[in-house]
């Protein structure tokens, strides 16, 4: 793909490779030298691109993102460079191999995400508004089937998951979230979250947003590993909610 002439001269003389570490849906290209590892990513525009432009600017100084080099849409398509976050995936094998340490540092990035002041945030993730989203999904095609899990027992169609979320709207505790919680959107350096990508979804919303997907994540765990997440959060499980989040991130 031929790209933006000022991007080329940022990139000039660097090694490339493509990149599908943290399972994106854009195409992403890792740059490098012996000074510098950048990450290009490059898609087409829609409404989750567009939010993560405007959220890496608003979150700057609130939470450890990447440095923006470098970002342009031409001709419907958008590029964005960043430098490489410090650390490493919490979906790295080092921290899958050492579930309890997994689990207090994604605790803490969920703390961190919910310590953000949301008070003059612009971008909405509450229910209503991902149910809006989740209609046009369902509408176009997006959103034509489910995975078959404990949460989706006794439905079968995408409209059927609707029709629950719709039918069980839970009371919202607003905090800024993430929305996409997996371990390939979060780093780390073994004792702090370094760093949060992949931003599209992120906004005002309800805290069980995140912990249902990380929930989600840890169910492969023994069930201590949840118990030990809801510890350290300090909170109750309520897995009506957590039921809740994560059909809503079926449609997505």
């Amino acid at each position: 793909m031929k790209l933006p002439k000022d991007l080329e001269n940022i990139l000039e003389g660097m090694e490339c490779i493509l990149d599908d570490e943290g399972k994106s849906k854009a195409q992403v290209t890792k740059y490098y030298d012996s000074n510098i590892v950048y990450y290009l990513k490059i898609e087409q525009v829609n409404s989750e691109v567009e939010r993560e432009i405007g959220l890496y600017q608003w979150l700057k100084d609130k939470l450890p993102i990447p440095t923006i080099v470098y970002q342009a849409i031409v001709k419907d398509i958008s590029y964005i460079l960043m430098e490489k976050v410090k650390g490493e995936m919490l979906e790295s094998v080092h921290y899958k191999n050492n579930p309890e340490l997994l689990v207090r540092l994604a605790a803490e990035g969920i703390k961190k995400l919910q310590s953000v002041d949301i008070s003059d945030c612009i971008y909405d993730s509450r229910i209503d508004s991902k149910l809006l989203k989740t209609r046009k999904f369902i509408d176009d095609g997006v959103a034509s089937s489910i995975d078959e899990s404990i949460y989706t027992e006794g439905m079968s169609t995408v409209e059927d998951v609707y029709k629950y979320l719709v039918e069980h709207k839970p009371k919202e505790e607003l905090v800024f979230t993430h929305g996409d919680y997996c371990f390939n959107n979060y780093f780390t350096d073994g004792m702090d979250i370094t760093g949060y990508i992949d931003m599209g979804r992120g906004g005002v919303g309800d805290k069980y947003q995140d912990i249902a997907l990380c929930v989600r994540k840890l169910s492969d765990y023994d069930s201590k590993y949840i118990d030990l997440l809801f510890e350290l959060l300090e909170m109750e499980p309520d897995y009506e909610k957590i039921k809740y989040y994560i059909l809503l991130d079926e449609l997505f």
